[in-house]
């Protein structure tokens, strides 16, 4: 452009000039602000997306182990049970009927008999004692098999049960005969998922997990669940699964967040699963100690050691990575992904580049638009002064100005300037006064949501205060409803004594009717811990005998019968809490279980504290509600068998009273089979008598 070399002086080139360097430092300096803050930001969202993303990784694949611990437990538990209600049979005739004994020396099932696809195979070495004993634990260990197998088959590559470790080696795996697949020398050969069950390897008989290893039959990765089998203190051996890690190993391997890998590391250094690994860890037979490796994998892994149980994220040793770490529940595997912070520095580089560059156009633009102002607006002006001033100087006259043109120029220059800065003291003070206007507005604002919160807080709380009472209200004032119908329809009828006695019972339920009201109004303080409950010694049976009295109009309306027999236990708790505690789980039993069924209330003294069940006939807890069981407006399958309603507030409350009383409550049921609700409270003292009585209603 020609006005960039216009010979109009010193003055137009220095205005650019300076201007000119002003803007790309403004420039460069947002651009650098602007790189700073996009990191920050694409940090924070990428670690808030991160959590997600291993939390979420953490429940996938840790569902597949928990399942399996519990099918383990499960299978342990039904052998237990059946062992036991089978002490006194005799399984021979059932042993040589099914088994024969092979060339080879070991005991197998007969080839006529042998239907691996559907049932458990056994292998038996020649070595075992086959006492009666040990033919009932075959014949037990193979009918579980073959029932509970078939179940787990379709997520689980096989069920096992070992018996006196080695002994007798029982599975069910449709896909190979295992128990003809294999030698002598096989079977005795005493292996990993056998020792770990014994009492001197796992002294506090919980379920335990094996390392990973290659099958070379399978031809797969696997990891076995063994869970101890013992009964009345003695070990039997041993239930346990095969876990095929194939594709826990491929999700670990190729499903990540562009750009991220993640591998998977037992808590002691065990490399698991990593896409760049694996070939190592199958040399060495799944026992890949990352620490005594060379690889950058121990520093990841020093920097996992150091993260507390809570940490979601944590950087990396050398700060190049973030590291997203959850565990994977029922086992002491950690999954890792490898977030490098080099994906968010050249994200937060693209941002600000592009600013930079708009910057850059920005100021070739201000710069062109600054030179024709510059022209236009004040080189021309002072070039007709100047001109006026050399005609003078020459004697000459010039019509371009007027003579007063250059007082005017210089006065309006001086006036522009103070008020220039005027304008700018006032703009600093108004700038200032806003800011602290917004502050102000932002901290009202802030009061607002808080007391919002508050008060949000509050009504829900009120709603479950009122929710609470209307359901442990609903029992006694409808006994009183029932009592007071009943004395109407027998008025004319009864002696004044049973009327006087039936008068008494309403007195009775609407004192209990202010003492609940009273303990819903310490709601809060109950949740605390600051409920002042009154403990005293309390026989039980006179207790439980008292709640029986108060449901026998409810019990014969569904013509069902309620069994107690009492063994003069007393304890220490609150009488109050304990009978709302019996009167709910009563009232549960009673709506829950089927007409003219049976609910058995059980006292037992177990050392120092007194167990009280309450069991019923009615549908039971499915397994997968059993968590939802104890808490607040828990809504489960069952439904009550007379149309009672129910608020699902009843366990609820029951579970904090008893947690009150320094006790424990806890449910046992198999799905469809009832369910026994048992509470735990300490013994005060145990009444010695020869004789006890039995109440049934």
């Amino acid at each position: 452009m020609r006005i960039f070399n216009s010979s109009s002086g010193h003055l137009f080139r220095r205005v650019l000039r300076n201007m000119a360097l002003r803007i790309t430092l403004a420039a460069f300096a947002i651009s650098a602000i602007s790189y700073y803050y996009s990191y920050q930001r694409l940090q924070e969202e990428a670690l808030i997306h991160l959590a997600k993303y291993i939390d979420a990784r953490s429940q996938i694949e840790s569902s597949l182990f928990i399942n399996a611990e519990g099918n383990t437990r499960l299978v342990r538990d039904e052998f237990i049970r059946r062992y036991g209600l089978e002490q006194n049979t005799n399984a021979s005739a059932a042993f040589d009927q099914l088994l024969r004994q092979d060339q080879d020396g070991m005991w197998r099932i007969k080839y006529e008999l042998d239907d691996f696809e559907h049932r458990a195979t056994i292998a038996i070495l020649p070595t075992a004692k086959r006492t009666p004993e040990f033919k009932r634990q075959v014949v037990l260990a193979y009918d579980l098999l073959s029932q509970y197998g078939p179940a787990f088959s379709n997520n689980y590559y096989d069920t096992f049960i070992d018996l006196n470790i080695s002994d007798a080696n029982l599975m069910y795996l449709p896909q190979l005969n295992y128990a003809r697949s294999g030698s002598v020398a096989d079977f005795a050969e005493t292996v990993e998922p056998e020792i770990i069950a014994t009492p001197a390897a796992n002294p506090q008989r919980t379920s335990q997990w094996t390392g990973i290893y290659y099958d070379k039959q399978a031809l797969e990765w696997m990891v076995s669940i063994v869970t101890p089998i013992d009964y009345l203190g003695k070990y039997i051996g041993s239930v346990g699964q095969d876990v095929l890690l194939t594709q826990l190993i491929a999700r670990t391997n190729t499903v990540n967040i562009p750009g991220t890998y993640n591998f998977i590391i037992s808590r002691d250094g065990h490399l698991i699963s990593h896409p760049n690994y694996m070939q190592q860890i199958q040399q060495q037979q799944g026992k890949f100690q990352v620490a005594n490796s060379t690889t950058p994998l121990k520093e990841l892994f020093a920097a996992i050691k150091t993260a507390q149980p809570l940490d979601r994220f944590i950087e990396s040793q050398d700060q190049e990575s973030w590291l997203g770490i959850a565990p994977i529940k029922s086992t002491n595997w950690i999954f890792v992904t490898v977030y490098p912070k080099k994906i968010l520095q050249t994200k937060a580089a693209i941002s600000a580049s592009i600013i930079l560059l708009l910057g850059m156009i920005a100021l070739a633009l201000e710069l062109g638009l600054l030179a024709w102002v510059l022209k236009t607006d004040i080189i021309k002006p002072l070039t007709r002064l100047k001109n006026a001033i050399q005609a003078l100087a020459n004697g000459k006259t010039s019509t371009e100005l007027d003579t007063h043109r250059d007082d005017e120029i210089g006065e309006l220059a001086r006036s522009f300037a103070t008020m220039a800065q005027t304008v700018q003291s006032h703009r600093h003070h108004l700038e200032e006064l806003v800011n602290e206007r917004t502050q102000e507005l932002a901290s009202r604002n802030l009061q607002l949501q808080a007391a919002n919160e508050a008060l949000k807080y509050l009504n829900h709380e009120k709603n479950e205060l009122l929710t609470i009472a209307a359901h442990d209200l609903k029992n006694p004032v409808a006994s009183i409803q029932g009592m007071s119908v009943l004395l109407k329809d027998r008025l004319h009828e009864w002696p004044s004594e049973k009327i006087q006695n039936r008068l008494s019972g309403i007195n009775q339920l609407a004192g209990r009717i202010q003492n609940i009201i009273g303990n819903l109004i310490d709601h809060n303080a109950l949740e605390t811990g600051s409920v002042r409950l009154v403990f005293a010694p309390i026989p039980i049976d006179t207790l439980i005998q008292d709640v029986m009295n108060e449901w026998q109009e409810r019990l014969a309306h569904k013509q069902q019968q309620c069994h107690y027999q009492a063994h003069n236990l007393v304890l220490t708790a609150d009488r109050s809490a304990l009978w709302q505690v019996l009167d709910n789980l009563i009232s549960n039993a009673v709506k829950y279980a089927p007409h003219e069924s049976s609910i058995v209330i059980s006292t037992e003294r177990i050392g120092n504290l007194i167990e009280i069940s309450v069991s019923d006939q009615g549908p039971g807890v499915a397994p997968h509600e059993m968590v939802l069981l104890f808490k607040k407006f828990s809504r489960l399958s069952a439904r009550p068998t007379g149309g009672e309603h129910t608020t699902g507030l009843g366990l609820s409350i029951s579970k904090r009273l008893i947690e009150a009383m320094n006790g424990e409550i806890r449910c046992e049921s198999q799905f469809g089979h009832g369910a026994r609700f048992i509470i735990t409270l300490p013994m005060f003292i145990e009444i010695d008598h020869a004789d006890t009585n039995a109440a049934v209603l």
